[in-house]
């Protein structure tokens, strides 16, 4: 696939079809992610996949948490200028789902899709070690790195024909993360990517979340 026609075209999947991904395919599209830039080529991500039993696990703790209030980090600590742009999608794909502001259940029932990595048959988690974190520069590089891996995966599936929506729900409970995983104690998970095959009739898979124009983000110096 053409590298431009991906990054226009890549966007959030948030709904899958009961459809296993390969192991070939998934070893196959970390392994080029693998090419993903890093500070001084220090290579910071841990990257672990998972899928069958240990994810399905993984969903049901998460949602049991989530049901028994168990906090996790809240996104309304986001700095208020940029709540509108979060808002935004939110509004949107509740009209796409047809989910009204007052169906507190559907509500709940879309953020447990969430936390179930949105049934993809796939759950990826990009972790780090923690002594890479901190007030150090090391940090922001290391989770910058990560950042790069985790797009970099996103276009790679495409070219499979795979969806994919870079997600923080699913990770959110750290330690159900690590307890069905194996990832140590010592590493901080960062991010997780839901990984699968999109279902064409998820109605919320149609949603093209908007950028700010040009000029509010970008500066062009010396030009």
């Amino acid at each position: 696939m053409d590298i431009i026609k991906a990054i226009k075209e890549r966007k959030s999947t948030r709904g899958y079809l009961p459809k296993p991904v390969p192991a070939a395919i998934v070893r196959e599209i970390l392994d080029i992610s693998r090419r993903a830039p890093s500070a001084l080529n220090t290579q910071p991500w841990e990257i672990t996949a998972v899928a069958g039993k240990a994810l399905e696990n993984i969903r049901q703790e998460n949602v049991k948490l989530l049901e028994a209030q168990v906090p996790v980090e809240e996104h309304s600590d986001y700095p208020a200028f940029y709540k509108p742009r979060s808002r935004e999608l939110g509004i949107e794909l509740f009209r796409l789902m047809g989910i009204h502001r007052e169906d507190r259940e559907a509500r709940n029932q879309w953020i447990q899709r969430g936390f179930r990595f949105f049934d993809a048959p796939v759950g990826i988690v990009i972790s780090v070690d923690k002594s890479l974190l901190g007030d150090s520069a090391w940090a922001t590089w290391a989770i910058h790195d990560c950042g790069a891996i985790a797009q970099t995966g996103c276009l790679v599936a495409m070219e499979y024909g795979l969806g994919t929506c870079i997600e923080a729900a699913g990770v959110a409970y750290r330690d159900v993360i690590k307890k069905h995983t194996g990832i140590s104690k010592d590493k901080e998970v960062v991010i997780g990517i839901s990984l699968g095959y999109p279902d064409p009739d998820f109605t919320a898979n149609a949603n093209n979340s908007k950028r700010v124009p040009f000029d509010e983000v970008i500066s062009l110096l010396g030009f």
